[in-house]
């Protein structure tokens, strides 16, 4: 039971720290850059979404 509320701890905490740096490469970013921000934004959400999953896998 522990780990799934840690699971979704995790991937709330994750979810709502990509919202901030999308929203946040919104404002701060030029126009013809903000794409490029918020596709390394969501490669990053991704890798650190996997890397969360291993570590959630490797607890038992």
């Amino acid at each position: 039971m522990k780990k799934n509320w840690l699971e979704i701890g995790i991937s709330s905490g994750l979810v709502f720290l990509m919202i901030v740096l999308i929203l946040a490469a919104q404002m701060a970013l030029p126009a013809e850059l903000r794409s490029s921000g918020f596709a390394l934004i969501v490669l990053l959400f991704m890798v650190a979404m996997g890397l969360a999953g291993l570590k959630l896998m490797d607890m038992k």
